[in-house]
């Protein structure tokens, strides 16, 4: 039981470190979107949008996953101690870097026409997107830099210098907007990664090895299995920003520019709120996971405490975030954004389901089964998009609220199909049982704001609230006890 209680507290250790950096980062982000709202509305918001997602794209494939990858080795070393290892390594990761942000830069250049035509229907932001390339050498650095505090674990100095660049790239960016409008979209997107390069270059100062001489034939050499295991994680990443690219493309043609920019704002809200449970699963979960994937008993059992806590956590907060939906897009955003809460409240119960399809998701690439991860996640995304173009198409910004409940649902339902057929994993009864009141409770709040009117709504609501937030507390407490939290923060 102890060891049961201590891996809980290991995962909810994991999620409160590298959770609160994204909190902090979403709340700097939403800030942004607050000004951004106010000094260039929906249009500038949507063209911010469409630019970056763009940008994401080439970056995405042109980055060859070498940042990912090379977190691996350089951690490898550091927990043997080996510095020579950790100072080879890193010399390789800089110069893959530096050839990726000339690749990127070039591939900007090329497709710029080509970006501009698909996601705004003609060559107007051609010269805009040949700007933007500059942005992959600030964004290689500044990456390269990350990677080494990561792989060092130096998580306090990576934590500040999280905080430090949104709060410079909010400093850089707003004057731009306050002054230029609309117009300083590109140029706020450039100095901001150059000011998160200058934040960086500071903690790389905190970080003290001497350079090494590596030769050009030991770079291929070492830098060989960094590219060819980051290429794999590579064709997942573009296939993710390319559905997003897509997605965002097809709203701004069929739809109007302001479309984009409420779906943008929405997608950050609901996003941000469960930032901090998926960043904790992709830094914390996954490298555990790999760690224990040979022994069945000991990952199967890691699998079930990952999803009830996901689940425990998520529940709190989704509850509280489509109850306070419409006060929040007047707080965070503005007025004009009161458009998107329909597709925030539908896009919430999509939450739940989409956090199990990525703990169990994690199984397939520990397992080292690259083709079928590839496979399922092209599938899952084909879903998604699909679903997400047809139900814009036919219910607007709602229906895609709509549909993302919908494409989880199936994924979830083809990830488990997947895993006991080929693993022999299926979730237990706890994970089902809160699941199934996550998705009841958010259900029933949906229902009372679009079918009972002032005050019985607020009433049904409130009661939701406190029923959500007791019973999931009490089973959080089950897991790891709540006293003992307290007792070692006022300790501290």
């Amino acid at each position: 039981m102890s060891e049961t209680k201590s891996s809980y507290g290991s995962i909810m250790k994991a999620t409160s470190i590298f959770g609160g950096v994204q909190v902090f980062n979403i709340f700097i982000t939403l800030i942004r979107g607050k000004f951004v709202a106010i000094l260039i509305g929906t249009a500038g918001m949507g063209l911010n949008g469409l630019l970056l997602s763009g940008l994401n794209l080439i970056k995405t494939f042109t980055s060859l996953g070498v940042a990912e990858s090379a977190v691996k080795d350089i951690a490898k070393a550091h927990n043997s101690n080996d510095k020579v290892h950790i100072r080879t390594t890193f010399q390789v990761f800089k110069r893959l870097i530096w050839f990726t942000a000339i690749f990127g830069i070039i591939a900007t250049i090329v497709f710029s026409p080509l970006l501009s035509k698909f996601a705004f229907g003609d060559t107007s932001k051609t010269i805009s997107f040949m700007w933007l390339s500059i942005t992959f050498v600030f964004g290689a650095l500044s990456g390269g830099i990350y990677t080494l505090l990561r792989g060092t674990r130096q998580l306090k100095y990576l934590a500040q210098a999280n905080i430090f660049g949104g709060i410079v790239g909010l400093i850089v960016a707003l004057p731009l907007f306050y002054f230029y409008g609309i117009d300083g979209v590109v140029p706020a997107i450039i100095l901001t990664a150059f000011a998160n390069y200058l934040v960086s270059l500071y903690f790389k100062s905190k970080i003290k090895f001497e350079p090494i001489a590596v030769s050009w034939q030991d770079t291929f050499q070492l830098g060989k299995p960094i590219v060819q295991l980051g290429l794999s994680l590579t064709l997942i990443n573009i296939l993710a920003a390319g559905v997003a690219f897509t997605l965002n493309a097809f709203i701004s043609k069929t739809g109007t520019l302001s479309d984009v920019g409420l779906y943008s704002a929405g997608n950050a809200i609901v996003e941000g709120y469960v930032g901090m449970v998926f960043t904790a699963m992709a830094t914390d979960y996954f490298p555990r996971l790999a760690g224990v994937i040979s022994d069945e008993l000991k990952w199967k059992k890691l699998v079930n405490e990952q999803a009830e806590l996901v689940l425990i956590i998520l529940g709190i907060v989704l509850v509280l975030l489509i109850t306070t939906t419409p006060l929040l897009i007047r707080i965070l955003l503005s007025k004009e954004f009161l458009a998107s809460q329909n597709f925030i409240q539908f896009a919430v119960l999509a939450i739940p389901l989409k956090g199990l399809v990525w703990v169990v998701g994690y199984i397939i690439l520990a397992k080292g089964n690259n083709k079928l991860f590839l496979t399922v996640e092209i599938i899952a995304n084909l879903i998604v998009l699909g679903f997400n173009l047809l139900f814009y198409h036919f219910f607007g910004l709602t229906g895609l609220g709509i549909s993302l409940i919908l494409s989880y649902l199936i994924s979830s339902f083809f990830m488990l199909f997947i895993l006991k057929n080929k693993y022999g994993f299926q979730f237990n009864f706890g994970v089902y049982k809160l699941l199934s009141l996550s998705l009841v409770t958010l259900s029933l709040c949906l229902l009372s704001v679009h079918l009972l009117e002032n005050p019985y709504m607020y009433i049904a609501e409130i009661l939701i609230v406190l029923f959500v937030i007791s019973y999931f507390t009490y089973e959080f407490n089950q897991r790891i006890s709540i006293k003992s939290i307290l007792e070692k923060f006022k300790n501290r």
